[in-house]
């Protein structure tokens, strides 16, 4: 497996380079890898993953009460699929389906390249939320569908969305904030941005924990859970050593710098920048609780596949930005596989 993902990286960033000269044949080739990525990771070796084994055994129990791991609607298509077959990885097929389907139809709309965020999406979220989170891809999917209606002021449509992102992963009830950023960006805005990093960091050596507060049944009993398994180290804690924070910040500030230059090519930029920075406060006021504060900036950090492609527009010629957006991929490829080594390629 691991030599596919290879194989996968290395095919991403060939298409990168020749997609000016394909023509009508990216979409063949882009929806052609849309169809392999889904296959590829429906039918996966269970247990390669951290989560498989135990998707499988939710899957195969009779128990209808599966308190505090998993939503209403995975029991709900567990139950159906089972009236067909034992074998999970046909819900897995379903999840991955939606997720990875809706991902690369959101991404068509907010970039005129093909391949480019898939550079991206295939070092980070494809194995972080497709192979493992797989209920928070369908939801990550939706925040980034999501972005065109509200760059446009359609707050209804972007609405319906977050309401069947809510379906599948119940930490997608951290998109309703979204609502009420404008696509436009104010000087106290700009202010924020900068600052959101040493604002950051101060809050995290603190522990200052917002989410507590949070006055909703399920939520507050997900949190305590979450807090127990802390206090019994079954998470690790936050580091401020996560290179993905560092890279978002860049990202940022580079954007900012060149603010004009990116805007004219990408309306949504405002709302990028400011989708970027909310998550990456959750991630830092909200450390107390490690895993909901990872799982928070992960969930609204997948706006990161159609905000870091466009330091292409400031960069010419055009090719050295495709270099630069390629190094990033590769950056987050070699830890998402190599160093925090979410996959376990020994279960092959």
């Amino acid at each position: 497996m691991i030599y596919t993902f290879l194989l996968l990286f290395i095919i991403i960033v060939s298409l990168i380079f020749l997609e000016e000269y394909l023509g009508d044949y990216n979409k063949y080739a882009y929806w052609g890898l849309c169809i392999f990525l889904i296959l590829f990771c429906a039918f996966r070796t269970i247990g390669v993953d951290p989560d498989s084994e135990n998707y499988e055994t939710i899957f195969k129990s009779n128990s209808n009460n599966p308190k505090l791991l998993v939503e209403a609607s995975f029991m709900f298509l567990s139950e159906i699929i089972r009236n067909f077959t034992d074998d999970v990885h046909y819900l897995f097929l379903f999840y991955a389906i939606l997720g990875i389907t809706i991902k690369f139809y959101a991404l068509r709309q907010l970039s005129p390249w093909f391949f480019l965020p898939l550079v991206i999406y295939i070092g980070n979220y494809y194995v972080l939320h497709d192979f493992i989170q797989i209920r928070a891809a369908i939801a990550s999917g939706m925040l980034l569908l999501a972005i065109k209606p509200l760059s446009e002021g359609n707050k209804k449509r972007a609405v319906v969305y977050f309401l069947i992102a809510n379906v599948f992963h119940y930490s997608s009830f951290a998109f309703y904030p979204i609502l009420f950023f404008s696509n436009n960006l104010s000087k106290i805005w700009k202010y924020i941005l900068i600052g959101i990093t040493p604002i950051g960091v101060v809050m995290f050596l603190l522990h200052y924990d917002f989410i507590s507060a949070l006055p909703i049944p399920y939520i507050q009993d997900k949190i305590e859970m979450y807090k127990a398994l802390t206090e019994r180290g079954i998470f690790e804690e936050l580091t401020l050593k996560n290179l993905f924070i560092w890279i978002q910040y860049v990202i940022i500030l580079y954007s900012l710098y060149f603010y004009d230059t990116i805007l004219e090519k990408c309306p949504a930029l405002p709302l990028l920048l400011k989708i970027t920075a909310y998550s990456m406060v959750c991630f830092f006021a909200l450390s107390s609780i490690s895993v909901v504060a990872a799982r928070l900036h992960e969930l609204l950090g997948i706006v990161e596949l159609a905000l870091f492609p466009c330091i292409c527009y400031t960069i010419r010629p055009q090719y050295y930005g495709k270099i630069a957006v390629c190094v990033i991929g590769a950056i987050e490829f070699f830890y998402t596989l190599f160093v925090w080594e979410l996959l376990d390629f020994a279960m092959e």
